[in-house]
């Protein structure tokens, strides 16, 4: 087999999941570089280094391709600093440096922030994106939930409040003050308000009774 064909044969048993995910990373690229109304379908796959039915083939829709926009962190995962930051009898500790591993992913980016900020409001103003916005905030308010509960086993401690009231809590802290500092750029204007909303989220738990 000739090194051209196996090339080929490599190419074919790319997963249309892979080529979704480098279609989203191309369509990221290109709207932070050229803005959102540059981002059509034909520019997205030359980015992306696919032949335009490449698109077609991985998502239904402009729609589609955007809700996988807005649910990637882009929609930053605390996931990969939560191995640095065990729970332990301080919450707000281990809160404040979870926060604080979250602002250090939007600082380095404050680009992809920019963008998703602007397909909110795109979606916004368009009828046939209006459902995104709902979609993409219930999605994160599950996943913050899902940190809730985790954080909560991992430090044996409940909370004083319902773990979903506490996330809308966490999802309009950490928007305000990512909005905030796209305005400013004071950074630490910003950690000042993590760390004292870390003290505030501390008051809303208590030592898990036993039994």
């Amino acid at each position: 087999m000739t090194t051209a064909s196996t090339g080929a044969r490599v190419k074919k048993q790319v997963s249309a999941g892979v080529r979704r995910e480098q279609l989203v990373a191309a369509a990221l690229r290109v709207m932070k570089r050229d803005g959102i109304a540059a981002a059509t379908t034909r520019a997205i796959c030359a980015e992306a280094g696919m032949p335009h039915g490449a698109f077609h083939y991985c998502f239904r829709s402009k729609q589609e391709l955007y809700a996988a926009l807005l649910s990637t962190d882009i929609n930053i995962t605390l996931e990969s600093a939560w191995p640095t930051v065990a729970p332990t009898a301080d919450p707000a500790g281990a809160i404040r440096a979870l926060l604080r591993a979250y602002w250090a992913a939007v600082e380095e980016d404050p680009e992809t922030q920019l963008v998703l900020s602007e397909l909110v409001n795109l979606a916004l103003r368009e009828p046939e994106l209006g459902q995104l916005p709902g979609w993409e905030h219930q999605t994160s308010l599950e996943k913050v939930v899902s940190y809730l509960d985790r954080f909560a086993d991992e430090a044996q401690l409940e909370y004083t409040v319902e773990a979903r009231e506490l996330a809308e809590m966490v999802l309009s802290a950490l928007g305000g003050v990512v909005s905030s500092w796209l305005s400013h750029r004071d950074s630490a204007v910003a950690l000042r308000t993590l760390d004292r909303f870390a003290a505030l989220f501390a008051t809303l738990t208590r030592p898990r009774q036993a039994g």
